[in-house]
């Protein structure tokens, strides 16, 4: 009998949580045009105009991406696409023809070297992109930043064990999909059509995987998909494993 109640309570409160997060996810799509206004009414029109891409630090028409520095943190920066893409449930992404956004971004992960006014090795830096539910904006973004530092610590701890096969591997309090993958990888083929081909049991069109991807200390890429669970209230954040304050470089130097 306790046994039975107890099982309710755990379910009733999943639920609850459930909702919360839909109700706050609701509230934040309620202003999700606010990047896809700045680059399309900001900084694509100064580029044409002008050449001075302002408020964007970078837009690149024949690739097809701006680069903005966001609000939040030390040396944020965003890759938004200069097209309409909403995120990661775009089928747009899955069209050969779509730019690969993953590799423009690492290409561009130099930047935060000035805004830190240091030379960054990437093994301290890291892209991500979060899933639909975990997201404010319906225009699609990678988030380019600091790697946090117990992440990075956790995947120096799991260095050896990492290979080309995905495998789950827990990093902060969720289970993360991992692989290694080598830049010319990342670069010959977008790294949205290698995770949705290697996952076959993951819709599209669903948005419900979050993307991060570093560097290991050997050099290896590695790439995390993070996988939304309703009940466990993972919303597909990978975004959570950067640390936009960057402690991780700060920390170092101080040192």
């Amino acid at each position: 009998m306790r046994s039975g109640c107890l099982k309710k309570i755990v379910v009733t409160t999943s639920l609850l949580a459930v909702l919360v997060v839909a109700f706050f996810a609701y509230r934040f799509h309620a202003h999700s045009d606010v990047l896809w206004r700045i680059v399309s009414q900001q900084c694509i029109p100064h580029q044409r105009q002008s050449q001075q891409p302002e408020p964007c630090q970078h837009v690149d028409l024949a690739q097809g991406y701006a680069l903005l520095k966001d609000n939040v943190g030390i040396a944020q920066y965003l890759l938004i696409p200069t097209d309409k893409i909403s995120g990661v449930e775009s089928p747009a992404l899955l069209q050969p023809q779509t730019p690969n956004y993953f590799y423009l971004a690492w290409q561009q992960l130099p930047q935060l070297n000035e805004r830190l006014g240091r030379l960054v090795p990437p093994t301290d830096l890291a892209l991500a992109i979060n899933g639909k539910w975990g997201r404010s904006q319906n225009q699609l973004h990678i988030h380019l930043s600091c790697l946090r530092g117990d992440v990075q610590q956790q995947l120096n701890d799991y260095q050896t064990v990492i290979t080309s096969k995905w495998q789950t591997l827990p990093l902060l309090n969720h289970q993360y999909w991992v692989r290694s993958l080598s830049l010319e990888q990342l670069q010959a083929e977008s790294l949205f059509r290698q995770i949705y081909a290697d996952f076959p049991n993951i819709d599209p069109k669903s948005g419900q995987v979050g993307i991060a991807l570093t560097q290991l200390a050997d050099g290896r890429l590695v790439v995390m998909v993070l996988r939304t669970d309703w009940l466990k209230g993972v919303l597909g954040s990978a975004e959570e494993l950067q640390d936009h304050q960057c402690r991780v470089v700060f920390d170092k130097y101080r040192s």
